[in-house]
């Protein structure tokens, strides 16, 4: 337990939580290489984040990259040819607010693609247009020093449980690997995502060991060398490790830590007449640390010579940080939208938008959008995509949830399966895993400032030899001092009351100070 006039509460302040879009236009004339467009297949976005700053005036500074995808076909074939293009720009967010805290804040950066429309404008030429996204989430520690109560006057606390600081360190690693596959010549990849897990976490003397995977998925097209596309598919996966060591001041082993490695950037690029694949990945790995104390706050205050005035706030304390790890099984199914499936080449999902809450019945829920999309033949042989869209909502359980309790998670797909059914369409299963760091919010009405009116003293007449107090139940040794200008110690001693918190009822006598 910490002295009231010398502890300090630590609270996490969110100082930003909002969106920043940003629009993609691309007007691309296809090379003389390349056959003319008969049918457009899919087009996709994918934005990720090249690198970001936070500036002196709390401006956040994003540049970010969009690689966009066209899979096309040409007139009377069954090839599948593929436009690779970029779209980079840079973005600032202003994260400033009123009283805002002389501290950098930490920031978490989510991407994800808003909406794409491709048309061909002619056999030569394509018109894309789409928007993207980020999600930007700020935080900032904030230490709140509880105000000196001078010595003389008498204090009633309150023991609270709550977070102490925050301790936090990330660093940015950069993954380059060759992947070999095994084919002849990968003409083009078709998609491909990178999922990170963190596998271990290590605490060493001031410093936090942190490992994980990254698991690499690809769908790439075999190349044709007599249509320059590509008419046969292949799927590969493969796990990458990564690791870091961070500095980190003053964790130890009792603290509760939350691990979490993210990627900013991924890219996946085969070389040319070869079945090798160069994957260059950017991650950012961070760890964030806690420890519970127990503090005093003063809660009630006066003094037994003169008049005593305090102002108070209610402080929004946070206790009880814990981690909780699910992974959730969400099914759908999806169809061809010319024939029934005959083949799938791959089936892939996204989670959009998710937000997780928790309930009144002491549960998570996690809500979003699942997307969902398969490549495929159909009976005639004829490539396909299909894409599909559903809500989703997932009840999670948790320990000692709270409609309080504050919520900081991250829920990604991580694997994808599927089958096709009798009447050729697809039921798909998706794994969702969640991870999310949780922590309790408890509001104490604390002591803000003080004033003793020293030209004010209290009346204390000598003509009484004793004074006799009469009360019932709803009274107890504090507001019975305080209301007759005693103490509560001298109250205890005169009564023989050995618990200063049980009800009192009947006559009490009230000792002069």
């Amino acid at each position: 337990m910490e002295d009231i006039t010398k502890a300090a509460v630590y609270i996490d302040e969110s100082i930003y939580d909002g969106q920043a879009e940003q629009g993609v236009e691309l007007d691309y004339v296809l090379p003389d290489y390349c056959p003319d467009i008969f049918k457009i297949l899919s087009c996709t976005l994918s934005p990720k984040v090249v690198s970001y700053n936070v500036s002196g005036d709390c401006k956040l500074n994003i540049d970010g990259v969009v690689y966009i995808k066209v899979l096309y076909m040409a007139e009377n074939s069954n090839d599948v040819y593929c436009i690779d293009q970029r779209y980079t720009y840079t973005k600032t967010v202003d994260m400033a607010r009123k009283n805002m805290p002389s501290v950098t804040p930490a920031v978490s950066l989510s991407m994800k693609s808003d909406y794409c429309n491709c048309r061909a404008v002619s056999p030569r030429r394509i018109d894309v247009r789409g928007a993207v996204s980020c999600r930007v989430k700020a935080t900032a520690g904030m230490e709140y020093t509880l105000p000196e109560i001078p010595e003389e006057l008498q204090v009633k606390t309150v023991e609270v449980s709550c977070c102490g600081k925050t301790l936090s360190a990330e660093k940015q690693v950069v993954i380059r690997e060759e992947i070999e596959t095994g084919a002849e010549g990968i003409a083009f990849i078709m998609q491909c995502s990178a999922v990170p897990k963190v596998t271990d976490l290590r605490v060493i003397a001031d410093k936090a060991v942190l490992k994980g995977t990254v698991a690499i998925s690809a769908l790439y097209g075999i190349f044709n060398p007599e249509s320059g596309g590509a008419s046969q598919t292949e799927k590969m996966t493969a796990d990458i490790p990564i690791s870091a060591i961070l500095d980190i001041d003053g964790i130890t082993d009792s603290h509760q830590c939350f691990p979490e490695i993210s990627i900013m950037n991924f890219e996946l690029v085969p070389k040319s007449d070869s079945g090798i694949l160069s994957c260059e990945i950017l991650a950012e790995c961070k760890v964030r640390a806690q420890m519970e104390n127990k503090i005093c706050i003063a809660t009630d205050t006066y003094s037994t010579d003169y008049e005593t005035d305090f102002t108070s706030n209610t402080m929004k304390i946070s206790s009880d940080p814990r981690v909780i790890n699910e992974n959730l099984s969400v099914r759908t199914n999806l169809s061809c939208d010319k024939g029934e499936i005959h083949s799938v080449w791959d089936v892939s999902g996204e989670l959009k938008n998710a937000a997780c809450r928790p309930t009144d019945d002491g549960k998570l829920l996690l809500t979003g959008q699942l997307f969902i999309t398969a490549y495929g033949t159909n009976t005639d042989g004829v490539p396909f995509c299909s894409e599909k869209q559903e809500n989703i909502e997932e009840r999670i359980s948790a320990a000692n949830v709270t409609p309080d309790t504050i919520v900081d998670f991250n829920a990604a797909v991580t694997d994808t399966g599927f089958s096709i059914k009798p009447d050729g369409t697809l039921d798909v299963t998706s794994t969702i895993a969640f991870e999310a760091s949780l922590h309790n919010v408890n509001p104490v009405s604390a002591i803000n400032e003080v004033t003793v009116y020293e030209d004010r003293p209290l009346d204390k007449s000598d003509e009484f030899a004793l004074r006799i107090c009469y009360t019932d139940d709803s009274s107890d040794c504090w507001s019975i001092a305080k209301r007759c200008g005693t103490t509560v110690k001298a109250l205890m001693e005169e009564n023989d009351i050995e618990n200063c918190d049980e009800p009192l009822s009947g006559m009490i006598i009230i000792p002069t100070v």
